[in-house]
Formats: structure tokens, sequence, C-alpha cells
């Protein structure tokens, strides 16, 4: 993953206290559930995008090998590519 666990913990906190400082939520349960559950799924999320880029980075090693990593157009290949992929898997890449 492009984050450490303690990446994603800190980044949970933040996102979680920005909401209930913010007063978009009214939890039902208790915070630290809450943030448990939130850096879960965050992790869920960053997995599923590593894997989008492996099937993606596959996909273009098996299927444009003339393109050479790192370029312009490879990129631009390996952006169409991982959009495919997360399309078909319902996922948005932003």
């Amino acid at each position: 993953m492009r984050l450490s666990e303690e990446r994603i913990s800190g980044l949970s906190r933040r996102i979680m206290d920005l909401l209930l400082d913010e007063e978009h939520l009214d939890l039902e349960i208790g915070e630290d559930r809450f943030g448990v559950m939130l850096e879960a799924k965050l992790t869920q999320l960053l997995r599923i995008e590593d894997e989008i880029d492996e099937e993606a980075s596959a996909w273009m090693h098996q299927h444009k090998p003339a393109l050479e990593d790192g370029t312009p157009e490879f990129e631009v290949e390996m952006e169409k590519v991982k959009k495919n992929i997360a399309d078909t898997k319902g996922y948005v890449l932003y």
C-alpha cells in the first residue's frame, strides 16, 4: 500500500474529528468503534486501488509491451486501463 498503517490511522482520526467537529455525524456507537470501522474501510479501499494498479500494470505489460514505463504514452494508456478495470469492479477512482 502507498500509505503506512500509521498514516491510515492518522488520516482516519483526522477525518473522524472533522466530521464530528462540523457536526456532520451523530454517532450511535462509540467514537473508538467508529474510528476502527473508518480505518478498516480506508484500508479496504486502498487495497482495492492497489489491486487495480497491479491488474492494470500486468495488462499493460502483456498487451502494450512496446510502451515504456514512465513515458507519457504509457501513463495515458495505464489510466485508461485502470479506469476500465475499476468500472468493471464498480469502483470509482479519483
